[in-house]
């Protein structure tokens, strides 16, 4: 009796998705990526203006950095925390 080989066929790789702005998942264009940083860029300044406007974050803000500021100059001096 004869032993019958059976053979597989492989399926070709799916492509890569696309939105339907045609940015690829993996990555976009040069031209996109800089879209996406200039935009980013302009919500970060649009949000650090409406933080300077609230006087009282800003001055929360500002004893923060202060604390942070002398953790930073004990570790730098050698000082334990």
């Amino acid at each position: 009796m004869a032993v019958r080989k059976t053979t597989t066929t492989r399926k070709a790789p799916a492509k890569k998705s696309t939105s339907s702005v045609g940015i690829s998942i993996l990555g976009g264009s040069k031209a996109d990526m800089r879209k996406w940083e200039v935009e980013s860029a302009m919500s970060t300044l649009q949000r650090a203006a409406e933080i300077q406007k609230n006087a009282k974050l800003m001055n929360d803000v500002k004893k923060m950095a202060a604390a942070k500021a002398r953790e930073f100059n004990n570790i730098a001096s050698g000082k334990k925390l």
